[in-house]
């Protein structure tokens, strides 16, 4: 009987653990993003990080691999975040306007935000020296992840003659640098705070206005 209860509890356990492991996990990335943001990656040390999320550094290397492995799972969330909410968008309009104009106040939220841009410029100060932080801002092609959602539309927009584009890969690229290009820059650089919701949404609307005006039929 004492056998039972004991495997019956086992069995209760398991969902505890688990949860209480991805409690762990979500506790060390939160642990590890600070220790960055603070001391830049050179100087961020991964037995600190053990130390301050109270768990092994061998668990860390185990889970993770190594420091940029820490890293890239940190900005892992970040990117399936985006990316599901860009799926969102595209699903909920069919109106090249409205979905571009929703992708665009998108990017600019998410992009212009302090802890987006402080990682940005972690990736920028470090790409020479550790290529590796950076490849996973690009896909197999070279063109910035996360961003599949929206060329899928502007394919199916171009197939069903709404618009009219020659690469539409090139053309995402573009649209995103139209959004973003002047205002990340000039944050990343430290001479612009993040605009407001009005100004953001004044960028977007110009942005699509001269993204469409170039590939209407």
């Amino acid at each position: 009987m004492a056998k039972l209860a004991s495997a019956r509890k086992m069995k209760a356990g398991g969902r505890p653990r688990l949860k209480e492991a991805e409690v762990r996990l979500q506790r060390v990335l939160d642990v590890a993003k600070r220790n960055f943001l603070r001391s830049g990656y050179p100087e961020t040390c991964l037995d600190r990080i053990a130390r301050e999320s109270r768990i092994a550094k061998k668990t860390i290397y185990s889970r993770f691999g190594s420091k940029a492995g820490l890293f890239s799972a940190i900005l892992q969330p970040l990117r399936q975040s985006w990316i599901a909410k860009l799926q969102a968008i595209v699903i909920e309009s069919n109106r090249p306007e409205s979905v571009l104009e929703a992708a665009a106040l998108q990017l600019l939220d998410v992009s212009t935000r302090t802890e987006t841009v402080e990682l940005q410029r972690l990736l920028l100060a470090e790409s020479r020296r550790f290529p590796d932080l950076v490849k996973g801002q690009y896909d197999e092609r070279g063109a910035l992840a996360g961003m599949a959602p929206l060329t899928d539309y502007l394919r199916r927009a171009v197939a069903d003659r709404k618009l009219r584009l020659e690469n539409v890969e090139l053309a995402t690229e573009q649209f995103a640098y139209l959004v973003l290009g002047g205002i990340r820059e000039r944050m990343l650089h430290g001479v612009a705070k993040r605009p407001d919701a009005i100004a953001r949404n004044r960028v977007a609307k110009q942005a699509v206005r001269i993204f469409l005006t170039g590939c209407r039929l």
